[in-house]
């Protein structure tokens, strides 16, 4: 188990975690949520919202065979009419 401090620094509480259990170097962002009185510190994860909205598209060939399927012509349900 590794141990690190709390510190106040400009109004904020603030956690030095030890090296050996640190995030990667990536690791900018972090999601802090209560449990009881545990605190569970995680990286932010993208949200499917972040996701949709990213410049990143697929190639122009991605899924070709996908475009050229068929769909059949779908009828509605026939309704019955009961006296």
């Amino acid at each position: 188990m590794a141990i690190g401090t709390v510190f106040v620094y400009d109004h904020s509480q603030v956690v030095s975690i030890p090296e050996e259990v640190s995030f990667p170097e990536h690791v900018h962002v972090v999601d802090v949520r209560a449990n009881g009185d545990e605190l569970v510190i995680a990286p932010v994860r993208t949200s499917w919202h972040d996701f949709f909205l990213a410049s990143s598209r697929v190639s122009g060939d991605f899924l070709p065979e996908r475009a050229s399927q068929h769909q059949p012509e779908r009828t509605p349900p026939q309704t019955s009419e009961e006296p």
